[in-house]
């Protein structure tokens, strides 16, 4: 066994070693990546109308987060909930009121005001410092929880241990508010997906039957396959964007502000897509020589006539 006596060949040797490990792994990594990449482009691209019924989908969603969550788009009689709730004279001013209001998870006020009274109406707005011990109304003096704890607490102060339960029962009711909502907007975009690719499917693939290039059962599994691609992608498209709306409510602004710019463009796509399957219908029953034909036929008759 040979022993490098040399402390810096024997570090030099240690550094290439490390500096080779690396690279190596990050090529591991990058091949990982593009592999990652490549099949996600072809999944897209063998059910294009997942993209363009999920954004719509997901904008359409998205526009009324954005709306709901603001407190000068409620309704007035809850506006006025939000000024009243836990005082027992005068009202909040606007700003109060709004952040009262604000305290409901993101998640359920996105719901829309439905929602809002449904989760209200077992609730009271509860003071973490209690009046009688000099706590205010002011928003951040106070949180919402059930009101059978509100009112057996009675004049006392809110424990830690107890205005930790109330935040609790806050994150399991955005939560379930959430998932409801992310699994309803998926549960549409997925059918929306799934309907568009199968009336183009159908079209696409009755023609390559009609030439010969594929067979019946071949027509059916091809449309049954990029039916259920387009559903699959469509669903899990529409629930992540929705995902980030609900955890990030900024991202439910912008991307509400894209709803007609992907309406458009999805109709853009559509037309496109309907171009050419009347592009390849025309090739093989020529369907512009036969239009052509009877409309100098309908002249025709007209001039003899």
């Amino acid at each position: 066994m040979n022993i490098n006596h040399n402390p810096l060949e024997f570090i030099t040797a240690k550094v290439q070693e490390t500096v080779a490990d690396t690279q190596n792994l990050g090529n591991q990594i990058a091949a990982k990546v593009e592999e990652s990449a490549t099949v996600l482009t072809a999944w897209v691209q063998s059910a294009p109308s997942s993209m363009v019924s999920a954004g719509a989908i997901a904008s359409q969603e998205a526009f009324k987060i954005a709306h709901n969550i603001r407190f000068e788009n409620l309704p007035t009689n809850l506006q006025w909930k939000f000024a009243r709730a836990g005082m027992r004279d005068g009202i909040r001013n606007v700003q109060e009121a709004a952040k009262v209001f604000e305290s409901i998870p993101a998640q359920i006020r996105a719901q829309g005001p439905e929602a809002i009274r449904n989760f209200c109406q077992d609730k009271d707005w509860s003071h973490i410092q209690a009046r009688v011990n000099g706590g205010g109304n002011e928003a951040a003096n106070g949180i919402f929880e059930h009101f059978w704890v509100n009112r057996a607490r009675g004049g006392k102060d809110m424990t830690v241990a107890e205005l930790a339960v109330a935040k609790q029962v806050l994150a399991d009711a955005a939560f379930k508010a959430a998932v409801a909502e992310v699994v309803g907007a998926a549960m549409k975009g997925a059918i929306a997906s799934a309907v568009i690719e199968l009336i183009f499917s159908i079209l696409e693939n009755s023609l390559l039957c009609v030439e010969g290039k594929i067979t019946q059962s071949e027509l059916v599994s091809e449309v049954a396959t990029a039916t259920a691609k387009a559903g699959i992608a469509g669903g899990a498209i529409t629930a992540i964007l929705l995902t980030l709306c609900m955890i990030f409510p900024p991202i439910a602004a912008l991307l509400g502000a894209a709803a007609m710019p992907l309406a458009v463009a999805g109709v853009g796509f559509m037309g496109i897509r309907g171009w050419e399957i009347f592009c390849q219908g025309d090739r093989i029953f020529g369907i512009t020589e036969q239009a052509q034909k009877f409309l100098g036929m309908t002249e025709q008759l007209t001039v003899d006539s």
